[in-house]
C-alpha cells in the first residue's frame, strides 16, 4: 500500500506542477508520429507505391509439352465422370418448407420494452 500511496502522491504533485501534462503530451505526440508513419506506409502499399509484387501463379511454361502428349484416360473413367455429372443435374432441389423464422432480424418496438 505504501508504494501505491507514494505513486498517488507523485501523480498529484506532477499534476500540480504541470509535468504530468507535459509527459502525457510528449507520449501523445510520439504515438501520433508513429501512427502517421504506419498510415503512410499502408497508403503507399494500397496505392501501389512500394507494394511487393504478388507471386506468379504456378502455370506450366509456354514451351511445355502439348496436351495431346498427355497420358490417355481410360474409357471407364470418362464414363464414370459423365454419369456423375448427369446425376448431379437430376438431383432434387433443396426443400422449400424449411423454417427460417429464426434467421429473421428482431422486430423494432420503437424503444418500448413492453410493446409486443
Amino acid at each position: 500500500m505504501d508504494k501505491a500511496k507514494k505513486l498517488a502522491e507523485q501523480a498529484q504533485q506532477e499534476a500540480k506542477d504541470g509535468t504530468l501534462k507535459q509527459r502525457a503530451k510528449a507520449l501523445a505526440d510520439q504515438a501520433q508520429q508513429k501512427l502517421d508513419e504506419v498510415q503512410g506506409q499502408f497508403n503507399e502499399r494500397q496505392h501501389g507505391g512500394a507494394a511487393p509484387a504478388p507471386p506468379a501463379p504456378a502455370t506450366p511454361a509456354a514451351d511445355a509439352a502439348p496436351a495431346a502428349a498427355a497420358e490417355p484416360v481410360a474409357p471407364e473413367t470418362v464414363d464414370a465422370v459423365r454419369e456423375a455429372s448427369e446425376g448431379a443435374a437430376d438431383a432434387p432441389p433443396a426443400p422449400a418448407d424449411v423454417d427460417r423464422s429464426a434467421d429473421a432480424p428482431p422486430r423494432v418496438t420503437g424503444g418500448d420494452p413492453l410493446a409486443g
